[in-house]
């Protein structure tokens, strides 16, 4: 998963996105969708809280060899077939940040908030994402040697967290071409990076189309095409397969957030429209975007045949814009999402998605495999604990590393030959 520091700006707009992106300066921020991004941050931690108990893990497919079916009206299948998923669906949360990311970058770029060239942007980019990238895997490699992994262990997430290696450690650190299960959650930060270093591609490609009023049909068509990207095969013989399917999979996920950000007026005009429309209909309209967000799970995609599986992927994409949209335009939801803790959460959501994971993993491990009762007692400590624990990196580390960022960003600048970027 993902998530930022700092949220996006927009004239007149309330919300922001995923992983570190600097704000635009001297217009309104989008609040709403700052916490839109902690509740999902916390959905993530909820969902590995989870996957610590070997019955949850058995019905999530962990490693890419598959999951089991759960058995009919079982704990089971209450928690991976009906809309209980919701409660812990830390895939749909990541999707969810790779979308406000795509939003939150492009943004600046297509306002023209501040006037710095594009080694700029990547020397701020790279140093926000990277620094804190680091110290969390040095965090994670502390905890991972002072409590020693278990591939035996009971839970198959649990058993996927293996040992720290050198390969590991320097995949961890590069991110490009793949990561560890030293901190699992690294993999999006993967495709973070590959989406910051194409991001002057993306803004050459928005300018040259004029998406407007076709947002919803070219929103819809990239949905599909991440859903397809998914299907077993795809990028297979080609060099590189394995980042070629992912580059495929989820850079159209980031793109919808790109295309919401270049048809903002028409996605803000919509998003009041649906807002403005009684108590009913929006309260409705929420209740089906939840539900078209966890579609994949509810439908089972993994084991759908290939029409079927996309068609659910793709609902689940559309339900995330869903979501977004009624945190702009809904003024119950936004008021929700605007709230001091919710702000918080969206605030040091970067910080609790790098560093919740060794910390539950850890915990886990010097209980012995805890039963669910003995997880039960210890889960609400621990969350805890990793709140904190968010807290003192963000002040330590991530705060730290947006301001350095800030101030690198300023010695490739060439005013002569700059143009309009996100920090």
């Amino acid at each position: 998963m993902t998530a930022t520091d700092v949220g996006a700006r927009v004239p007149g707009a309330p919300g922001a996105g995923p992983v570190p992106a600097g704000p635009i300066r001297d217009v309104a921020r989008l609040r709403a969708l700052d916490g839109l991004r902690g509740v999902a941050a916390l959905v993530v931690v909820v969902h590995h809280l989870l996957l610590v108990l070997p019955a949850v893990s058995d019905v999530v497919d962990v490693d890419g060899t598959g999951a089991e079916q759960p058995t009919a009206w079982s704990a089971q299948w209450w928690l991976a077939r009906t809309p209980l998923r919701l409660v812990w669906a830390g895939e749909e949360a990541v999707l969810l940040f790779f979308v406000l990311s795509g939003l939150v970058l492009t943004l600046p770029v297509l306002r023209g908030w501040g006037r710095r060239d594009w080694m700029s942007y990547y020397a701020r980019r790279l140093v926000r994402l990277y620094l804190p990238v680091w110290a969390a895997v040095v965090f994670a490699l502390g905890l991972a040697l002072a409590v020693t992994r278990d591939v035996t262990a009971e839970s198959g997430w649990m058993a996927i967290h293996r040992p720290p290696t050198l390969r590991a450690l320097a995949f961890d650190g590069t991110l490009l071409f793949g990561t560890s299960n030293l901190d699992s959650p690294l993999w999006s930060l993967r495709w973070e990076v590959w989406f910051s270093l194409l991001l002057p591609l993306v803004v050459a490609l928005v300018c040259a189309i004029r998406i407007g009023r076709w947002w919803p049909a070219v929103v819809t068509g990239l949905a599909l095409g991440s859903a397809a990207a998914r299907l077993p095969g795809v990028g297979e013989g080609l060099p590189a397969g394995e980042l070629v399917q992912g580059l495929l999979t989820y850079l159209p996920v980031f793109g919808i957030g790109v295309v919401l950000a270049s048809a903002l007026p028409e996605v803000t005009a919509l998003a009041a429209g649906v807002g403005a429309a009684g108590r009913a209909r929006p309260a409705a309209l929420f209740a089906a975007a939840l539900l078209l967000t966890v579609a994949p799970a509810l439908g089972d995609a993994g084991t759908a045949p290939a029409p079927t599986a996309v068609a659910l992927r793709a609902a689940g994409l559309l339900g995330v814009v869903g979501l977004i949209l009624l945190a702009l335009g809904w003024p119950a939801l936004r008021r929700g999402l605007e709230r001091r803790p919710v702000q918080w959460l969206g605030s040091r959501s970067f910080s609790l998605y790098l560093v919740h994971e060794p910390l539950l993993v850890a915990a886990a491990l010097l209980l012995g495999g805890p039963s669910v009762a003995q997880w039960g007692l210890v889960a609400v400590p621990v969350l805890l604990l990793a709140l904190v624990t968010a807290e003192v990196f963000h002040r330590a580390v991530e705060g730290p590393a947006h301001r350095l960022a800030r101030r690198v960003g300023e010695w490739p600048r060439r005013p002569a030959a700059a143009v309009a970027v996100a920090d």
